[in-house]
């Protein structure tokens, strides 16, 4: 048993390898399982931690702290199905947009005179921050339902691999204890949201085809 952990935390611990196996995941073995309700990010800056994901990072693996002690170490790991995320694609195509005009920018300011005086403040960093910004949540905002759809697959996956009544037990366990994140989410039930517990369940039930929300 690793210092300052339970057995349970050792026996949910020893669980990531064999799910990372089961799910076609790069394998990792975290060191440390900690149970925080929230994750510092320095100057007072905090972000919450849903009862249904995982955070890991490093050798670390956090919980939602609410969720301790909740499930049994079989079923921890199974409240959120894996689901690329958009914002890694976001990032990517605003960084190519902002670049896309910075680039020629600087090449006309510094190799021509065609911008003239103009050139001093186009080539300001300011500008491709903005157009950079601004394509992260456009381009969020359009990836997001098929993130959406994306997490239900992954749910449906995730279910024919290792049981859907038990992954079904799970989502409605969690669903029945009242969680203000969970019912915020399942009254906000939109394709530009992370599917709710609810929805998720229906999914499933329905076998997996994907059913439409409102947005």
């Amino acid at each position: 048993m690793s210092e300052g952990q339970s057995s349970s935390d050792t026996a949910i611990l020893q669980q990531v390898p064999r799910m990372c196996d089961l799910l076609g995941l790069k394998r990792f073995a975290p060191k440390k399982l900690i149970w925080e309700d929230s994750i510092y990010l320095g100057r007072g800056g905090r972000i919450p931690v849903p009862v249904d994901y995982v955070f890991v990072g490093g050798r670390r693996m956090i919980l939602a702290k609410r969720m301790q002690g909740v499930l049994a170490p079989e079923d921890t790991l199974l409240v959120r199905s894996w689901a690329r995320p958009r914002v890694i694609k976001s990032l990517l195509v605003a960084i190519i947009v902002a670049m896309a005009y910075y680039v020629p920018v600087l090449l006309l300011a510094f190799g021509t005179s065609v911008l003239g005086s103009a050139g001093i403040y186009l080539t300001s960093p300011i500008f491709p921050l903005v157009i950079g910004l601004l394509t992260l949540m456009v381009f969020g905002r359009v990836y997001s339902p098929e993130a959406h759809k994306e997490a239900l697959r992954a749910d449906s996956q995730v279910a024919g691999l290792v049981g859907r009544d038990m992954f079904l037990t799970t989502l409605q366990k969690i669903d029945s204890m009242g969680f203000k994140d969970v019912e915020k989410l399942n009254r906000k039930s939109s394709m530009f949201k992370q599917p709710g517990i609810q929805e998720r369940i229906r999914n499933l039930q329905s076998g997996g085809t994907i059913p439409s929300v409102s947005q």
